[in-house]
Formats: structure tokens, C-alpha cells, sequence
């Protein structure tokens, strides 16, 4: 059988299977991708934190809508990627080189570690990091 093919998604994109805004179809189509077997998800663990905590400042959102949701990205299986030197290493030179946040730059440096393509629902996080080719905007898919 064919190995599903891997991408890394940010929290931008993971935040809209929880809600109705902008893209939430294509972000959820990448997901039913995902459970079905066709594309594995990878992502830093940093994904489950900013997640929660986007929800959890989201005003339809209580304690234990986060919670139920955070059970459901665990229930996902999704690749959940801890911190490692390497990751924070690149991490950090592409956070002052593109002036983008270390968490941002997490993501980032473990596509280009792993060779494979990172999607971002972040518009302004995608102006400052297009020169890279295996980065991709969600709405652009």
C-alpha cells in the first residue's frame, strides 16, 4: 500500500476545524484527508497548546468545548512532533531572519527538516515566508 503522503499544518489551520471562519472547508477537507488514511498530519506539539488557547479566547468557546476539543485533535493521531534542539535551532535563525515568532518558525523548520510541505492559514505569516517553496497558504490549495 502507498505511504500517505506527510504535510505540517500550523495551528491557523487546525483552529478552523473548530470553527466556521474563513477556509474552515479546506482546512476540513485536509483533515478528512488525514483520517481516512490519504495525507498524514505532522505538526510540533506546540499545536495542542496554541490551539486550546486560541479557543479558549474564542467567546463561543468554554472550558469544556477546549477540552472536548483537545481531545479530539488527541483522538486524530495526529504526528505530534516534541521540541528538539535541531527543530529550535533553525527555528530561531528563521524567526530573526524573516521576523516571524519562534512558534511560527517551529513549524516552519520541521517541514523543511522533514522535506515536506508546511500549510499556514496565516496570511501575514505566509508574506513573510513565501520564498520558501514547500510553504503553502491554506486558501491557495
Amino acid at each position: 500500500m502507498e505511504r500517505a503522503k506527510e504535510i505540517v499544518l500550523d495551528a491557523s489551520v487546525a483552529v478552523k476545524w473548530f470553527s466556521t471562519e474563513e477556509e474552515a472547508d479546506l482546512a476540513v477537507k485536509l483533515r478528512d484527508e488525514h483520517i481516512a488514511g490519504r495525507l498524514s498530519i505532522v505538526s510540533p506539539d506546540l499545536l495542542i497548546y496554541e490551539v486550546s488557547n486560541a479557543l479558549r479566547h474564542n467567546p463561543n468557546f468554554d472550558a469544556s468545548d477546549v477540552k472536548g476539543a483537545v481531545k479530539g485533535l488527541f483522538d486524530l493521531g495526529l504526528d505530534l512532533v516534541p521540541p528538539n534542539e535541531e527543530i529550535f535551532s533553525r527555528a530561531a535563525a528563521h524567526a530573526f531572519e524573516r521576523e516571524i515568532t519562534i512558534y511560527d518558525a517551529c513549524y516552519l523548520a520541521l517541514a523543511e527538516l522533514m522535506g515536506i510541505e508546511f500549510i499556514t492559514g496565516d496570511e501575514k505569516l505566509y508574506r513573510k515566508i513565501r520564498k520558501f517553496k514547500f510553504a503553502k497558504q491554506l486558501k491557495h490549495l
